[in-house]
């Protein structure tokens, strides 16, 4: 009888563990992350460096201050629960700490980290990033200070647009974080395009002979046919009314106007400091070549967890 007793408690605890284990993996896979490992080296670079990329985690947090939002709000965060499986800020929490559990020397945001500039979004976006230890790099996306009808308006910039000024540490529409060898230079998206004066401030260091990294939530168009970017880009988000890119910034996509044709015309230019792009936008890891010397990596969305550990190294082919 007593060896019974036994084995009926040695099962009950079998089951107890099990349930608590079933229970553990459920809760981990509402904030589970997915990193994506990348290397880099890059000619002039004389020190090594760890970057992670964090882009499109849409936080939408809202409160009695942004009360007409609320339902708005609700809505798109039950959507990008659905469609991931997991709580957009339980994979926020980790991907911050992840960032500071592995040392990162630069902690990149690519945009569209807050759904819309609603202050709960903000304030928890906020919290989170100051876990930091280390610098970090933020640049504004499609999503981050729109406002119920207010998208990309005169009101929007006005009104919404500074809420986000303690996260992007600037009143700018561009962030510089320079080291002695290397720039990373960040750019916000205006509708697919980019500001006047943010572009006047980052053309010279595209002139210049420091290797530059260009931080931009929307990514560019490959300048090379059929790219395997831009058909990717084309099979998951589809084409315009006028058959072009939905989602790249380019000639056969999303079309840039002067200004922002100058910008690009710096990074892709022959002699370009270049060396890479950071960006988000497009919900799916990518990394492709720009054209011959740049590269690009794209980070999918960070409300399904996912982000790119990049590691930075001199280009050792170079030195020989």
């Amino acid at each position: 009888m007593r060896k019974w007793k036994q084995v009926i408690q040695a099962v009950l605890l079998l089951c107890a563990a099990a349930v608590l284990f079933c229970a553990v993996k459920k809760a981990d896979q509402a904030g589970s992350i997915q990193i994506h490992e990348e290397y880099l080296e890059i000619e002039g670079v004389t020190h090594e460096y760890d970057f992670m990329l964090i882009a499109d985690t849409h936080i939408s947090l809202c409160d009695e201050r942004d009360a007409q939002l609320m339902e708005k709000a609700a809505a798109r965060k039950a959507a990008f629960e659905q469609e991931s499986g997991k709580k957009a800020v339980r994979t926020f929490h980790n991907l911050i700490t992840e960032s500071v559990k592995n040392g990162m020397d630069l902690t990149i945001f690519a945009g569209d980290i807050t759904d819309s500039a609603m202050h709960a979004s903000i304030d928890f976006v906020q919290n989170e990033i100051n876990r930091l230890d280390k610098p970090y790099l933020y640049v504004t996306g499609n999503h981050d200070f729109e406002y119920g009808s207010e998208y990309f308006s005169k009101k929007a910039y006005q009104k919404y647009f500074p809420r986000l000024e303690n996260l992007t540490k600037t009143d700018k529409q561009y962030v510089i974080h320079e080291y002695d060898d290397l720039v990373i230079a960040g750019i916000a998206d205006k509708n697919n395009q980019f500001d006047k004066e943010a572009v006047e401030a980052l053309l010279p260091y595209m002139k210049g002979t420091k290797p530059v990294i260009l931080v931009t939530h929307v990514p560019l168009m490959p300048r090379y046919k059929d790219s395997d970017l831009e058909v990717l880009a084309n099979n998951v988000w589809g084409l315009s009314k006028s058959g072009a890119c939905r989602v790249l910034l380019g000639e056969k996509g999303c079309r840039p106007d002067k200004t922002t044709k100058k910008l690009l015309d710096a990074v892709f230019a022959e002699n370009s400091p270049a060396a890479a792009v950071f960006a988000g936008h497009i919900h799916f890891y990518n990394r492709s070549m720009l054209n011959n010397t740049a590269a690009q990596f794209i980070t999918g969305a960070g409300y399904c967890g996912d982000a790119v550990r990049i590691h930075i190294s001199p280009d050792m082919k170079k030195k020989q």
